[in-house]
């Protein structure tokens, strides 16, 4: 036994020594956002949402301001807001050290599925370099809800593997409670709940030998029995169902495609363009052919993966598809779409993009420079993603400096005001019955 603890005590050594790894390259990569301030609206929105659950608890499960359900993101929003106020920077860094956290749990879980350290360490650095994302979540205050809902995502389907490769998917094991806790916490947060239990499907379909378990088995349903209780609650407590008047079926097929397509290729058009070098602008003018292209491609490789590749990587093609879907009924402008979307999904594109590059690689061992090659293609991605967080931080100090934030800042210092009078009139009722 003691054996087996000195052989497991490097590994869990080197796993956390990856962990502050994957922390100072998230520093590294978001160095930029270090003097950014709060630059959407929606920063603000949230901050004088804190001001309220100050005067009231009860407004952590209001849906305010964007009609998102979502009282754990309320409670984290309103615990940042009393130990940072006005300072951004602490908000950001927050974000990076979350965002830090999930690259490390993409490695965990990538490692358990695959026992290929390899391939889990380049997936890691692969989403802390944001690649398939491009870092918005991050780079927002607010993007604290994505940063949230990924963690509380790859925890739940950490411990839902755990149990089902390790504990033979018994009930009331400590990895089932554990995923079940944290199921129960995504519910509380954005609503990707029932995407989820399609990936814990997807695994229970890829991984039916190794478990010797069924694909809907008692665990399965025990979740989702969960989250229709939970639905069924919001339908009674909630007057309308959250983002309800923003959804449509109709949108589904484009941004389906569009999605996809921006983990590879991410131009739209944006204000960004007009101060982008003319390369930059060459390719958005052949934008729609190489946006076809590209999701050809990404089709292609999804049904080679499936017919060729191993349970693993049809796993994550799965969560791909599976997590991007529930995105795709949000209605946007023409040429435009919520990147920030991507955060969660980008998990699947990242496990894809190091296992090609890492199996292609083995495949010429006996070719010593050759081998080498199939690098060149996340080295490409992370170069892009850098680029592209860059030009975000260019716009987004800019945007902190326009108008279109005055009517909404000028709410928040009125709320400001008044929440900075309670707290007079209580330090002076403390003092008096002192």
């Amino acid at each position: 036994m003691e054996g087996q603890d000195s052989a497991r005590f490097p590994a869990r050594l080197q796993n956390l020594l990856f962990f502050f790894i994957l922390y100072g390259l998230g520093l590294l990569v978001f160095l930029p956002v270090r003097d950014n301030s709060f630059w959407q609206p929606a920063d603000w929105e949230y901050m004088i949402q804190a001001l309220r659950i100050e005067g009231n608890w009860r407004e952590i499960f209001a849906t305010a301001p964007y009609e998102t359900f979502q009282p754990l993101v309320n409670l984290i929003f309103f615990v940042e807001f009393q130990l940072f106020e006005l300072a951004a920077y602490p908000y950001y860094a927050v974000n990076i050290l979350v965002h830090a956290m999930n690259a490390w749990l993409v490695f965990i879980l990538v490692r358990i599925l695959l026992k290929d350290r390899t391939i889990a360490v380049l997936s890691g650095l692969l989403f802390v370099f944001t690649v398939g994302n491009y870092g918005k979540a991050v780079m927002v205050v607010s993007g604290i809800s994505d940063l949230v809902i990924t963690m509380l995502t790859m925890l739940t389907m950490i411990f839902y593997v755990r149990n089902e490769l390790y504990d033979r998917g018994r009930l009331w094991t400590a990895n089932f409670v554990a995923c079940v806790f944290f199921f129960a916490l995504t519910l509380l947060s954005k609503t990707t709940s029932f995407s989820i239990l399609g990936v814990m499907l997807a695994f229970n379909l890829f991984f039916r030998e190794q478990t010797g378990r069924r694909v809907f088995d008692s665990n399965f349903f025990f979740i989702t029995i969960l989250a229709l209780i939970v639905l069924a609650l919001k339908f009674v407590m909630l007057p309308t169902l959250p983002g309800a008047a923003d959804m449509t079926v109709l949108a589904v097929p484009k941004n389906f495609a569009s999605y996809l397509v921006r983990m590879v290729f991410p131009i739209q058009s944006s204000i960004l363009l007009h101060d982008q070098p003319p390369v930059v602008r060459f390719f958005y003018e052949f934008a729609t052919h190489i946006r076809v292209l590209t999701f050809f491609c990404i089709v292609s490789y999804s049904v080679f993966g499936f017919v060729f590749g191993n349970k693993v990587i049809r796993f994550f093609i799965a969560w791909t598809y599976i997590m991007v879907t529930p995105f795709c009924f949000f209605n946007f402008p023409a040429d435009w779409l919520n990147i920030r979307y991507l955060y969660l999904v980008s998990v699947g594109f990242c496990m894809i993009i190091a296992s090609g590059t890492v199996l292609a690689g083995r495949l010429l061992y006996q070719r010593p420079w050759r081998r080498r090659l199939p690098y060149i293609i996340p080295i490409v991605f992370i170069l892009t993603a850098q680029a592209v967080i860059h030009n975000l931080d260019r716009n987004y100090e800019r945007l902190a400096k326009s108008s279109r934030l005055d009517t909404v800042k000028g709410r928040f210092f009125d709320a400001y005001e008044e929440a900075l009078e309670r707290r007079l009139e209580r330090q002076a009722d403390a003092r008096r019955n002192g």
